[in-house]
């Protein structure tokens, strides 16, 4: 089995203490990389820090690769729901307001833990067990939300054509300010150029 397949093939868990203990693994694997490196993640490792046996380990992920998609998969549906939150409680919010809560909630949330991010780039494809894109994945979102305020846009283009680049104007302008921004950027100014670059485009 492919290294691919085997973290798609991953038993899913279904009971209450079996979610639990796949959490517990998984936050092992978090702690293990921040503490002792990369190197040291191993499943006897993971085992003896999540405390549970090795073949729980084996019984949810068939190999390391596994896990690591495990965390990804978790990561995304996080940032995912925030992007969502912040879209629906600011939903009667004009462009100008509602995109810097957006912004603030994407950088923010990958700022939080960076040596995991890190983890994701270095080991898990970015469509790791058919994960789709964060562009694909909120598209509707976004699409509802810019076409409630298609009046402040001045003109009137293809909404979708819309969607799909200011989608991947957000991700990659947010990525790039926690994992690129140069030392002598603050990250506050970082935030304000991506509102003013995405504002632009929606305004153009």
């Amino acid at each position: 089995m492919s290294r691919r397949s085997s973290a798609l093939h991953r038993r899913q868990p279904q009971q209450l203490r079996a979610r639990q203990t796949v959490d517990a693994i998984l936050e092992a694997v978090i702690r293990i990389m921040k503490r002792e490196g990369m190197d040291a993640v191993t499943t006897n490792r993971i085992a003896e820090v999540a405390g549970v046996s090795i073949g729980s380990v084996y019984q949810y992920f068939p190999d390391r690769r596994a896990i690591f998609a495990a965390l990804h998969q978790r990561h995304i549906e996080q940032i995912d729901r925030v992007i969502e939150t912040m879209l629906i409680q600011n939903a009667s919010l004009p462009l100008e307001h509602l995109m810097p809560g957006l912004v603030d909630a994407m950088i923010d949330t990958h700022s939080a833990d960076p040596e995991l991010h890190d983890l994701f780039v270095a080991y898990v494809s970015p469509q790791a067990g058919g994960t789709r894109s964060f562009a694909e994945r909120m598209h509707g979102a976004f699409r509802l939300a810019l076409s409630a305020r298609s009046s402040e846009m001045k003109k009137r283009r293809d909404l979708d054509k819309h969607v799909f680049v200011m989608t991947h104007m957000f991700e990659s302008l947010c990525h790039g300010a926690v994992q690129q921004r140069p030392s002598r950027l603050p990250l506050t100014e970082a935030k304000a150029e991506i509102v003013r670059a995405i504002l632009a485009y929606l305004h153009s």
